[in-house]
């Protein structure tokens, strides 16, 4: 009996343990990655940049990017069809007809979804903390390349 007690504090000691080393790990690459992200200085004004990517339609994407008193206030997201035009109401066409209702309308939709990462990019200051938006993923790549890009340029020494 006396075993018995021993052999299940001995046990609960080891799991303990084993907690205690996990919530350290857990401080610890927490507060580094806090760290890395508060350490990022951006210098005042307005960057724009390209893509260096292209999406799977031969399109590209733009951003602008406007940093007051160090942090991102405005940022605008642009995406462009292989041949340049703007991606609009045009955009899931065929030679200017709706050929497809359910391609247009899912075209259309990723062009809305995709504005919306512009906002997102204000709220969490960190490209790495914006989600990508069902239906706009592919955008996504674009607008991260982007703003990369952008921010790049933005960033103090």
């Amino acid at each position: 009996n006396e075993q018995g007690e021993t052999l299940k504090r001995r046990e609960c000691m080891k799991n303990y343990k084993i907690i205690l080393v996990a919530l350290c790990f857990i401080c610890i690459f927490s507060c580094s990655k806090t760290e890395t992200k508060k350490s990022i200085k951006y210098k005042d004004g307005v960057y724009k940049s390209f893509a260096n990517i292209k999406d799977d339609w031969g399109g590209t994407a733009e951003v602008e990017i406007k940093i007051e008193e160090g942090k991102i206030v405005e940022c605008t997201f642009l995406s462009y069809e292989k041949n340049g035009n703007l991606k609009g109401p045009e955009y899931g066409k065929v030679d200017g007809v709706i050929k497809n209702v359910g391609l247009y309308k899912i075209a259309q939709a990723s062009i809305l979804r995709a504005a919306e990462y512009g906002q997102k990019l204000i709220e969490t200051q960190n490209i790495d903390d914006v989600d990508v938006i069902a239906g706009a993923s592919i955008s996504y790549k674009l607008f991260k390349d982007a703003v990369e890009n952008a921010l790049q340029d933005a960033k103090e020494n």
